[in-house]
């Protein structure tokens, strides 16, 4: 039987232009076979249009993913 990998929650943050930007309680996967962290596809999607939105000032710099797990990418 495969070992399912352990689903996790951090922090991501990063710093454009001396700003700083944080997103709280995001899911990660951990791979049992080499400790690696993983985002799920979904996961990357949100990150990057929370990220826009940020930049874009149309929401906080620091947010919980948990409130915001259901938004779509504009494209």
């Amino acid at each position: 039987m495969e070992n399912e990998p352990t689903v996790l929650t951090k922090d991501v943050q990063w710093k454009i232009n001396d700003s700083k930007y944080i997103i709280r309680n995001v899911p990660y996967l951990k791979a049992d076979y080499d400790e690696e962290e993983l985002f799920d596809l979904d996961v990357s999607l949100t990150i990057t249009s929370l990220r826009d939105l940020m930049v874009e000032n149309k929401i906080p710099n620091d947010v919980n993913y948990e409130d915001f797990a259901d938004i779509k990418l504009e494209l």
